[in-house]
């Protein structure tokens, strides 16, 4: 079984939020440098050289924030071998841990979110020869906006399945979606569908009050997957991990059924408004600036 990471369920947030900042910035630099070139005098030189160092200081700091979404990998699988009881889990830079999850030491871990409350996610810690000493630490399993509730349901469902004589059979009941990441990119409307439909538990239709902020997460996250590569396991590990061809569990976003009005045609109609909002706003910002 495969999991995803723990940032790939809010990816895009980062995407938009760098973006906002280096676009202008990098429109900034673009224009002092035409002031100077048309101007040429030696005054307009040393001020267009000062402020285009800022709005270059300023633009590489929104690409360090893009950098947390774009530009990586489209996500960073883990995964889960319940024969030889082990755990791969993908990182940054092509670096994988293997581990055994008879070694892991698993608990709640409960994170301070700035502007939010908080949230939790599963921590699995590797343990040392000695049961004590942890030699690694990594994110198990967040869900969405990390609620306690959901990340207890998440580690049982996990648990089950490594643990438990049917827990293949079980979790494989229990699964309503399977992402569409399996050797691909999540497609673009597969990654609308993940932005909007959390907020469907949100009071007050949270998907239309909120639309212009999904929406620009929604191209975000567009941005990231599409500037991102897809992940790749080592052959070896592949290897450890060969599914039988006949295996009645093996199930992928091909098992998936078709999404209905609410999953799908809902959200793209808040998209569209989303947008709609976005334009207007922008526009009577441009007007009364100029």
């Amino acid at each position: 079984m495969e999991l995803v990471d723990r940032w790939y369920p809010v990816k895009g947030f980062a995407a938009w939020q760098g973006a906002i900042i280096s676009i202008p910035c990098i429109g900034g630099v673009v224009a002092f440098l035409w002031l100077a070139l048309n101007k040429g005098n030696t005054e307009t030189w040393i001020f267009s050289s000062l402020a285009i160092v800022v709005f270059l200081i300023f633009a590489w700091i929104g690409y360090r924030g893009m950098r947390f979404d774009c530009f990586r990998e489209s996500h960073y699988p883990i995964r889960l071998n319940r024969k030889n009881r082990k755990v791969y889990v993908s990182r940054p830079k092509d670096t994988v841990l293997v581990v055994s999850w008879d070694d892991l030491y698993i608990c709640i871990k409960e994170n301070k979110i700035p502007l939010f409350d908080k949230s939790f996610d599963i921590r699995a810690h590797v343990l040392g020869e000695d049961g004590k000493t942890i030699k690694d630490t990594f994110t198990l399993g967040y869900p969405y906006l990390g609620d306690r509730e959901g990340v207890l349901q998440l580690w049982e469902y996990i648990r089950r399945y490594m643990e438990e004589p049917d827990g293949v059979e079980k979790s494989c009941n229990l699964t309503e979606i399977y992402l569409p990441v399996d050797g691909r990119r999540e497609g673009a409307r597969f990654g609308l569908i993940a932005t909007f439909s959390p907020a469907a538990k949100w009071p007050f239709k949270g998907q239309l009050l909120f639309s212009p902020i999904l929406a620009i997460t929604t191209l975000g996250r567009w941005l990231a997957m599409y500037t991102s590569k897809i992940p790749c396991w080592p052959e070896n590990i592949e290897a450890e991990c060969k599914v039988d061809p006949d295996d009645p569990y093996q199930k992928d976003w091909r098992s998936n059924g078709k999404y209905d009005f609410w999953e799908l045609d809902w959200p793209v109609i808040c998209f569209v408004i989303g947008l709609v909002v976005i334009g207007v706003a922008i526009g009577w910002v441009v007007r009364e600036l100029f």
